[in-house]
């Protein structure tokens, strides 16, 4: 059986709003064993919400729609539906019981256009929305399966999990479930780890093994189809293991772990304390390290040091080193680390200095150079990189890599790419 999600809205076609929706639903879908085929956008035209409907449902054994279950005159899923399928609409007076109570216990009169989310295509099922006034509808129409839901996530989300996925395993007596886990590494390249389990993602057929790269990471996702969740788990560790066996220390995180948090882990682990002195970052990395509950205990400060003379006067950064070797250097970095660490007291002094972009490069430090220190009572390491991107995109790389390197270092493990 095929299934296609129809996500309906004009703010979704103009981009005003990001269509989130789709892609969540694909992964809950894909997770339930349930085949997605197609994914359609249309905006609030009646016509064309019609002609996309009958397109998915002359193609499709389940069809998907979110949106345009609310009381404004652009709401038109319910009168589309039930032309389509030939169902008149009739008022539920439970639906519309649910309304009347939630504008009480808001304490305000419930507007008239409100009723209008309690008419209900004949024989439809209500999927109840404790989040909000628009119900949800599942109908069956020869064989074929039509779920209708509210545009909102925080409505559609639960409602999909909860109600409409399991009707429609029962409905075509799905037993099987994809499990997908992934494994995160940080500075080393797709192509590298390509090579380094190759072999793996050109053998396996189940579990699969799928490459991606993301800002700053390279992700390992690793995907298994079946229909006993143990054994499922079962294969997933075993796989698991292989690829850690290859990438080692490489592998930072899994599913949805940050490197914030393992950083942090790590430094509480040890009773160690880091401090941060960010130019070309603009306080990203403290930004990152504080999201994390707790960093407290192990986040001492941090100082954004833009200018030279902030970083001459803060930091204590020779004026000798920022004329001769320039801001943006492997000397002016360290000099930067130790300072902060120093001026703190912590265990540990990371620091960033570059150009983000996308003016200030020249040919011999082109946008994108950017170089990253960490420095400890009695030793430190600097490295420089070549990011690519956007200015946004540098900074987090940047961000990203100056983790990773005091990652690394809590680990034992050399700092370098891989």
């Amino acid at each position: 059986m095929g299934t296609e999600i129809l996500t309906i809205g004009t703010e979704l076609l103009l981009g005003q709003i990001v269509d989130t929706n789709a892609g969540w639903i694909a992964q809950r879908l894909a997770e339930a064993g349930i085949d997605l085929f197609c994914k359609t956008t249309v905006g609030d035209n009646a016509g064309r919400i019609e002609a996309a409907l009958r397109q998915a449902l002359g193609r499709a054994d389940v069809v998907l729609t979110t949106g345009g279950l609310g009381p404004t005159e652009d709401d038109l899923t319910r009168d589309v539906v039930a032309a389509v399928l030939g169902r008149p609409l009739q008022l539920d007076p439970a639906v519309l019981s649910h309304i009347e109570r939630r504008f009480a216990h808001r304490k305000i009169p419930m507007p008239e256009n409100n009723r209008k989310q309690a008419m209900v295509p004949a024989g439809a099922e209500v999927l109840h929305n404790p989040n909000g006034t628009a119900p949800g509808l599942f109908l069956r129409d020869g064989g074929r399966c039509l779920a209708c839901m509210p545009g909102v996530p925080a409505e559609m989300k639960p409602m999909l999990a909860e109600q409409v996925i399991p009707r429609i395993r029962e409905a075509f007596g799905i037993r099987s479930r994809i499990v997908s886990r992934v494994l995160k590494t940080c500075g080393i390249s797709e192509s590298k780890v390509d090579h380094a389990i190759g072999d793996y993602f050109r053998e396996m057929r189940n579990p699969t093994i799928g490459v991606l790269a993301h800002a700053g990471e390279i992700h390992v996702r690793l995907t298994c189809k079946g229909e006993d969740p143990a054994e499922i788990t079962r294969m997933l560790d075993d796989l698991e293991e292989k690829i850690r066996e290859r990438l080692g220390s490489l592998i930072f995180g899994r599913d949805d772990e940050k490197l914030e948090a393992l950083v942090g882990r790590l430094l509480r682990e040890r009773r160690a304390t880091v401090a941060v002195a960010e130019s070309c970052t603009g306080g990203l990395i403290a930004n990152r390290l504080t999201d994390i509950s707790g960093s407290s205990e192990y986040f001492e400060r941090g100082v954004v040091v833009y200018s030279n003379a902030a970083k001459e006067q803060i930091l204590g950064v020779p004026k000798a080193i920022i004329q001769d070797a320039g801001v943006v250097s492997l000397p002016a970095v360290r000099a930067m680390a130790d300072g902060i660490r120093r001026g703190s007291g912590a265990t540990f002094g990371l620091a960033t200095t570059g150009i983000a972009g996308p003016t200030g490069g020249t040919p011999e430090k082109p946008v994108g150079l950017v170089c990253i220190a960490l420095a400890w009572d009695g030793g430190d390491v600097a490295r420089e990189y070549r990011f690519h991107g956007g200015r946004e995109l540098i900074k987090y790389r940047a961000a990203q890599m100056a983790l990773e390197m005091l990652r690394r270092h809590l680990l034992g493990v050399a700092i370098t790419e891989s």
